[in-house]
């Protein structure tokens, strides 16, 4: 499997938005995306959306389409459940934890 570390930090929001598209994409063919958010302090709703599209677009590139989120605060941990995406999106402490977690089926 594939594995493909993206790093977003700072506010991620709609004016960064392609910034982050284009981040995201390079991890198009990839089995697993980890998005490393350690150094991320807000998320909005744009760039919850292109999450989201990320995942679509590695399975319909034949990929495993898993996307895990590793080293987000509790404040967008909280985000990720409120808007119902840790049920989406594998969810992990840190990095290491996300690198050394072995592949569960694609939610």
């Amino acid at each position: 499997m594939t594995l493909k570390v993206v790093k977003l930090d700072g506010d991620l929001d709609f004016s960064r938005k392609s910034q982050i598209d284009e981040l995201l994409a390079q991890a198009d063919n990839s089995d697993i995306a980890i998005v490393d958010l350690s150094n991320a302090s807000y998320i909005d709703s744009s760039c919850l959306s292109s999450l989201a599209l990320q995942k679509k677009r590695m399975r319909q590139n034949g990929t495993a389409g898993i996307l895990r989120i590793a080293g987000a605060s509790e404040s967008l941990k909280r985000i990720f459940e409120i808007c119902g995406l840790d049920k989406t999106f594998e969810l992990y402490a840190s990095l290491d934890q996300a690198q050394s977690a072995r592949a569960l089926s694609p939610r």
